[in-house]
């Protein structure tokens, strides 16, 4: 009897002792985009994404499941409204008793230390570069332990660059279109234009799409920059881009209708084409898909 209860209690540790070290092998320390260690003891099975940006990356690694929360200006629906992205309400968010909140962009990061006081743990994504939403990727596919999701969506995002970069690298660069981006809806009373320059994802994906980006020469808060209208004129580009909210046969009809772009070379040959603003204005995987609809526009599907 004393044996049989001894080899069972032999059993339970040797138990005990594989799931701690199962546990322990699924912990790590991360470093995210603002330069925190952050410490996973486990992959996060209830998480708030507390950005639209964010919600990106977890459904490109098929973890909508996961989500528990999201913002009132998420497209994502079928998670717990937590109201604005900022200031976040910490109350609502540590009620969904999340085991990890992602928040994204440094407009944002004023709000981690409330989710630390909250003892929440918070992870941190920036990306503002194609490069950058590569490398959070994979950040996240070791967070979550989906690693094998994530090295294939990162190969496939590399390879998309590569293709379309090799296919535009043999365009000379006087063929290339002058293209101008921008976020504003065209308004008469409108003073200045928000463009992406030097070290936007925007920048990039409209270089590696074949054209030349007239705002390139210039920079601002992560690439982004206001410019005047008398600029525009100057540079008078042979496409624009507008990521538009609303309806795009009325943005395009406002264009052509407006006092100063009506003028502009690209509104003349047909060349403005309208985007979906919020989907544009979020650096996540998604936004690679437009580097082929950007060439495209550029070079008509030859």
């Amino acid at each position: 009897m004393a044996k049989v209860l001894g080899a069972d209690i032999l059993r339970k540790v040797l138990l005990v002792v594989v799931l701690l070290s199962t546990v322990l092998s699924l912990a790590i320390a991360v470093v995210d985009d603002a330069g925190r260690i952050v410490n996973i003891p486990m992959p996060p099975r209830r998480v708030v994404s507390a950005a639209p940006s964010a919600t990106r990356y977890l459904q490109a690694l098929g973890l909508e499941s996961r989500i528990v929360g999201v913002t009132a200006w998420d497209n994502y629906k079928k998670a717990e409204n937590i109201g604005n992205m900022v200031p976040l309400n910490i109350e609502k968010i540590y009620s969904l008793k999340p085991d990890l909140v992602i928040t994204f962009g440094g407009f944002q990061f004023p709000e981690v230390e409330k989710l630390e006081k909250a003892r929440l743990t918070a992870y941190v994504l920036n990306a503002n570069t194609l490069t950058d939403i590569i490398k959070a990727v994979g950040q996240l596919g070791a967070v979550f332990n989906v690693k094998q999701k994530s090295d294939k969506l990162v190969d496939e995002l590399r390879t998309k660059m590569t293709e379309v970069g090799q296919k535009t690298s043999k365009i000379p660069l006087e063929n290339r279109p002058t293209v101008f981006f921008t976020i504003t809806i065209p308004d008469e009373k409108a003073k200045e234009l928000w463009t992406a320059g030097t070290g936007s994802y925007m920048n990039e994906l409209i270089v590696i799409a074949g054209g030349r980006n007239i705002a390139s020469p210039y920079s601002g808060n992560n690439g982004w920059l206001s410019v005047s209208w008398e600029w525009l004129v100057k540079e008078d580009p042979d496409v624009i881009i507008i990521g538009g909210y609303g309806d795009a046969k009325e943005i395009e009809k406002s264009v052509k209708n407006h006092s100063i772009m009506k003028n502009l070379k690209a509104v003349k040959n047909g060349k403005v084409f309208v985007v979906d603003g919020s989907e544009v204005s979020q650096a996540a995987p998604h936004i690679f898909k437009y580097l082929d609809i950007f060439y495209n526009f550029f070079y008509g599907g030859k």
